[in-house]
């Protein structure tokens, strides 16, 4: 069982105490409680992410964290999701909002990017941090992009972690991953639609576009550096949402059929037809590809009341669930 992070009424007295004395710092006083460390993964028989993160509400929920069981087993039992602090003032983290983010690993820092703002009446801007597993934190927080009235937002890393792509008042944007103090470079834009939740590999570009304010005209481009762009087919009438590519170079996204009001999880190889992967739930939305190999896709798929978590398996071809009771948005697979 794990330690609760919430501040009970001894804990608030014992914080009260360590003040007094000089133990502690009003400062750190102020700071989220730091939990203890999480379980280490299990080992499993074949590679796969340890960790998920995810939000427990959009746009103003809470990032969570939780350790993988072995996916490959027959049966898989469900995780215990923590909530992943920031690590900021308590003041200012109480106002502070996220909305969907990445994470890369280098083999040293799990670095995140995620969508931010200050409180409910402030734009949207790209920040980032590091994942700190240990205390179940989110530290070093700092904006990478934050432009007044200008909406930022859906930030996710290119493959090998160089570049952040993402979305600026409907346009498409780059910035350096490495330096985030460099100049951010329009990728993209075309009159008249908003283009949104972008992913990167090598130099194609993915995200959805939507023309004329009609969300059912949402659909997935494939943009290549040379050849034009690809409108990825879909069957039935519907939008299409989410589109991130796999390790390997497919492309994964959800697709509503709004005849059956059904939406299934599709993937994408250039050259090929889309092809229909998962379409068990309800709502199988919110795609996200380990990017440590191609096994592995996460999303949410609604239960009884609530969106829960979701990995389908590509070599057994089935999706195994991971969670229940708790709201699951944007679902990042990592190491």
């Amino acid at each position: 069982m794990r330690v609760s992070r919430s501040w009970t009424g001894r804990g608030f007295a014992i914080g009260l105490i360590l003040v007094a004395t000089g133990i502690i710092s009003a400062a750190d006083a102020k700071k989220p409680q730091r939990p203890s460390p999480p379980p280490e993964p299990p080992a499993c028989n074949v590679e796969q992410p340890d960790y998920v993160v995810f939000l427990d509400d959009y746009p103003t929920g809470r990032f969570h964290l939780a350790v993988l069981p072995c996916l490959g087993d027959e049966t898989v039992p469900q995780v215990s999701p923590q909530k992943l602090e920031l690590d900021l003032p308590r003041r200012e983290s109480r106002k502070f909002q996220v909305a969907n983010g990445d994470i890369f690993f280098d083999g040293v820092v799990r670095r995140i990017v995620f969508g931010g703002r200050a409180g409910s009446n402030d734009y949207w801007g790209i920040y980032e941090g590091v994942v700190d597993i240990s205390r179940g934190m989110i530290t070093d927080i700092k904006a990478v992009v934050s432009t007044p009235f200008v909406r930022e937002e859906d930030p996710r890393f290119s493959l090998d972690g160089s570049t952040i792509i993402y979305k600026s008042n409907g346009e498409i944007w780059t910035i350096d991953a490495q330096n985030t103090a460099a100049t951010p470079k329009l990728f993209y834009r075309e009159e008249g639609c908003e283009l949104w939740a972008p992913s990167m590999f090598a130099n194609v570009v993915a995200y959805v576009r939507r023309c004329g304010g009609d969300r059912q005209s949402d659909r997935i481009v494939y943009h290549p550096p040379v050849g034009g762009r690809d409108i990825l087919a879909s069957e039935g009438e519907g939008p299409d949402r989410f589109a991130h590519f796999t390790a390997t170079g497919e492309l994964v996204y959800s697709h509503l059929d709004a005849n059956e009001n059904v939406a299934s999880l599709w993937i994408y190889y250039s050259g090929a037809d889309p092809t229909n992967l998962h379409d068990e739930t309800t709502s199988d939305d919110d795609a996200f590809a380990d990017r440590g190999g191609s096994e592995y896709i996460a999303f949410s798929g609604w239960g009884t009341d609530a969106y829960d978590l979701y990995v389908y398996r590509r070599s057994l071809g089935n999706a195994v669930r991971l969670t229940s009771e708790i709201n699951v948005y944007g679902s990042i697979l990592f190491d």
